[in-house]
């Protein structure tokens, strides 16, 4: 257990803290305090989870801090250390008993994480992603019914790639695509399909404007995928009118958004995390930028798709910001899911390794004998996890910072 701060020093530090803030919020604006706040607040909410679910379950919870290096402030109630770090980079809870590998005085053991059963270390290993979940639903929920639901049926060009095949047919934005190759685009996804399969083939395609319709005899342009094959590309944007719904819709909409948006994450997460991908990902930072398909939606009109840091992330949050609420929370449901899928993949250090060991464990028990797994053999696989997660973080920042998209 760590040494309480006296209370005086504790209060400098967390003026200190405080001052710092109004410092940045100076030098660079006001909307940066609301990004990283934001951002410590989300990170909070994830352990948050946690140490709900540990405390439900009966598992000791010895700290839950804020922020990452020297205590600013830390209190102690119960046998629980409540605190806030000087870095505020996220946010830690620490649970009794977490492996096999941490010593636990005898009279513990019944309290710590590996001692409880299957459905209660599930409970407490997906509660930091199902927190996210929930913000993400609530936020689409709050989105629906004060602002309104995208209409996807009624989806319209937002903007053109220069050079590109939609350009070069004349496409501006306000048309309407009704179909490409004889299939239907009555939904931007469908479109995206559409579009996928016909690399270098020529096609037709019916574009509306101001109700009239003209048909287009064109080759469709293509970009590489990550597994080296080619992919058709049309470079439009999509932009939907939005429709206000009531409570009850608004839930059930926000679901069904939800949904499609764990989908989208797992495909993205799928792609950038191959060979290709990673080549791709990794070469962009070698020679200044070429076209990343790591995350990649389809038929868009970036020629930079690619992962962003958290400095990255930062940015984008920040226009989205000064574009307007709406905008900024749409931004926070993405990363909410996005962390939150990630968070599940089975592999440590992620919550989703945790998942994998204690399945792992339940399947391998018989006869009412539990089997426990040596978590000392994974440590190899885990620091290579770790040191991929890394390598990833350092050249999207090393990108972000020498050839930061445009944001708008």
């Amino acid at each position: 257990m760590s040494t309480l701060i006296p209370e005086g020093d504790r209060l400098v530090r967390l003026l200190l803290m405080a001052c710092a803030l109004v410092a940045l919020g100076l030098l660079g604006s006001v909307s940066t305090i609301v990004v990283i706040s934001s951002f410590v607040l989300m990170l909070a909410f994830h352990e948050l989870g946690h140490y709900l679910a540990a405390r439900w379950t009966g598992m000791q919870v010895t700290e839950f801090f804020i922020g990452f290096g020297p205590r600013l402030w830390s209190v102690q109630r119960g046998e629980t250390e409540y605190g806030i770090k000087a870095i505020p980079a996220g946010a830690y809870v620490r649970i009794t008993g977490m492996s096999n590998l941490e010593t636990v005085p005898p009279d513990l053991e019944h309290r710590t994480y590996r001692a409880q059963s299957y459905p209660r270390r599930m409970a407490v290993a997906v509660a930091g992603s199902a927190t996210h979940f929930l913000v993400a639903v609530l936020l689409l929920a709050t989105l629906f019914g004060a602002v309104g639901r995208p209409d996807p049926a009624e989806w319209t060009v937002s903007e053109v790639v220069a050079g590109s095949t939609a350009d070069e047919i004349g496409v501006l934005p306000g048309d309407r695509i009704l179909s490409v190759a004889g299939v239907e685009t009555a939904v931007f996804d469908t479109f995206g399909r559409a579009v996928r399969v016909v690399p270098s083939h020529t096609v037709e395609v019916v574009v509306e404007r101001h109700g009239v319709r003209s048909e287009h005899s064109v080759v469709m342009g293509e970009r590489p995928t990550p597994v080296g094959t080619m992919e058709g590309f049309f470079g439009i944007g999509a932009e939907y009118p939005l429709r206000r719904v009531g409570p009850a819709e608004a839930v059930t909409d926000a679901v069904s958004q939800f949904v499609d948006l764990v989908v989208i994450s797992i495909e993205g997460l799928a792609r950038f995390f191959t060979p290709g991908g990673l080549a791709d990902f990794v070469g962009g930072a070698v020679d200044g930028g070429g076209p990343d398909t790591g995350i990649v939606v389809a038929s868009g009109t970036s020629d930079d798709v690619r992962m962003l840091s958290i400095y990255g992330a930062a940015r984008l949050a920040g226009v989205a910001l000064e574009s307007g609420l709406a905008n900024f929370l749409w931004f926070l449901v993405l990363v909410n899911v996005f962390v939150g899928v990630f968070n599940l993949v089975p592999l440590l250090p992620l919550d989703g390794g945790h998942v994998a060991i204690a399945t792992y464990e339940r399947l391998r028990s018989r006869g009412g004998r539990r089997y426990t797994a040596d978590a000392a053999k994974l440590i190899p696989l885990t620091w290579a996890v770790v040191t991929l997660l890394v390598g990833v973080a350092i050249v999207a920042l090393y990108r972000d910072i020498v050839d930061l998209p445009d944001f708008g």
